[in-house]
Parts: C-alpha cells; structure tokens; sequence
C-alpha cells in the first residue's frame, strides 16, 4: 500500500493529493482519478483542494465538516466540491475506500463557458452512483482500453451532477419533495398508484412531472433506488446474498446479481472483495 502522499501541516492539496493512502491512479489532461483508502478511523485536518474535486465513499463511513455544518456520509454517497473550499474529515472505524476525481481548470472554466454551474452538494441517498461504479471497476482492474472507457465514464459524470444541479434550480411541483420523501422512506412498496392517490393527483400527470424533474420515470426511479438500498447493504454488512435480495425487492440472488452487474459491472461477490483487498 503505498503511504499519505501529504504530509499533516498541508492544507492545499494539488490534484492527486490526499491524505489517505493512494491505491491506483489515472492521470489525463483533464482528470485525475484515484483510489484512496484509509486503513482505521482517523481525523484528517481542515484543508482545500486545489481544483474542483468529486469524490464518493465505496466502503465504510465518515464525516465531512464545511464551515460549521456536516454531514453523515455512508456508502454510494457523493459529494462535488468547487476549487478551494475548506473542509475536514472523521474517518469511522474500520476505515475507508473512496473513488476520487480532480477535475482540471480549463475543464471547469469551459463547462462554466457554457453555462454549466456547479456548486458544492452532497448526494446521499439518490441513486446515481452506478457510473461511478462503474469508473471504479476500470481502475481496479485496468482491462485493454480501461483508460478511454474510464475518460468517458467521467464525463458522464460530470454530466449527471450537471444534469441534477439544472433540475434542482428548476422550478418544482411543490408536491415532489413530498413525493421523494416517501419514496426514500419506503422504496420497497411505494407504487405509481399509491404516491397518485396520496398527492390527490392523476397517476398521468405525477409520471410527465416526476420524469422531467428528475430524469427519469417514476418506476425507472423506483427500480434504482432498490439497487442503491441493497448496493449499500452489500457493501455495509455481511449479510447473505439471498436473504439483501429478499429484503430489497428482488425476486432472488441471481436477480440482484444480474441486475448489479449490468447496471455497475460488478457482481456482489467482486465488489465486496474489491473494497477489502484495498483496504
């Protein structure tokens, strides 16, 4: 495992700099993505990055402090955060693995050109992180063509948190934060029906409205917020296969593993043992 590239009294860190021990890298002219695991629980001292960084926790937990909030991250969660914003960092026990991407400043001003505006949000709970998955797998395992397929998983990326930062400053229904709420609460048995009748509205018009808010149809959303519950409890506990597909929806493990595989490439067996190989 190779060391902290940083020391303790660094506060600025340079793209591809952490204090985390970094695994793999991928280096091109507009990103540096890495790997970087911490082996224990751990503070790490307030500090900015250089360039605009996103970063998401794949195993373990910890807790980010910006000014005087903070925030509970577990895994698959997202954060995006602009050039130079202090933070600091609570590793929880056991340690912790994140996919770490530092976007280029030529690359951010351009997306700034085009009116792409970016500002630091932490994603917890929507279900987004299959392409960074995905983007972890082709750093893991380095298969022929893994840096151009890597390069384009970025970009789509990129592109989402883009995407979600559009639909946030849209106006909404006012019925949609209630909408997601009891979605997040109970994804296993809200239906189109349901939500439609709950909301006192035409299951027509919660369908058009949900899908040009949030990029997706009600149903698509539904089927991705079981994936990320039951990819969060693989990577969380040590349950079974069998009895995390029971619990989150699925008709057996072979459904939950046909299902994660396409959706991020890994099978549950692989991403587990990827996460405690490098940790």
């Amino acid at each position: 495992m190779k060391k902290s590239n940083v020391s303790a009294h660094d506060s600025m860190l340079a793209a591809g700099q952490f204090f985390g021990a970094t695994r793999v890298q991928l280096q091109t002219a507009e990103f540096v993505v890495t790997a970087v695991t911490h082996s224990q629980a751990r503070v790490v001292p307030l500090h900015v990055h250089a360039h605009p960084f996103f970063s998401m926790l794949v195993n373990g937990r910890y807790r980010e402090w910006f000014g005087r909030e903070h925030w509970e991250a577990r895994p698959l969660s997202m954060v995006l955060r602009p050039p130079q914003v202090e933070h600091r960092d609570e590793i929880g026990p056991g340690g912790a693995v994140f996919l770490c991407v530092d976007i280029a400043p030529d690359y951010w001003n351009a997306m700034a050109s085009a009116d792409i505006q970016l500002e630091r949000r932490a994603f917890e709970s929507r279900p987004i992180a299959c392409g960074a998955l995905r983007l972890f797998k082709e750093l893991c395992e380095k298969r022929p063509g893994w840096m151009s397929s890597a390069e384009a998983l970025i970009t789509e990326l990129v592109a989402e948190y883009s995407r979600d930062m559009r639909h946030v400053q849209r106006r909404e229904p006012h019925w949609l934060r209630r909408a997601l709420a009891r979605l997040h609460d109970e994804p296993f048995t809200t239906t189109l029906r349901s939500i439609a009748i709950e909301l006192d509205l035409h299951p027509v018009h919660v369908t058009r409205m949900f899908k040009r808010h949030m990029g997706a149809t009600l149903s698509q959303y539904i089927k991705q917020l079981r994936l990320h519950h039951a990819t969060r409890a693989l990577l969380e506990t040590d349950e079974p296969l069998a009895m995390l597909a029971d619990c989150h929806g699925f008709s057996d493990q072979s459904h939950l593993t046909r299902v994660l595989t396409q959706a991020t490439n890994w099978t549950p067996g692989k991403l587990r043992c990827a996460c405690e190989r490098l940790r």
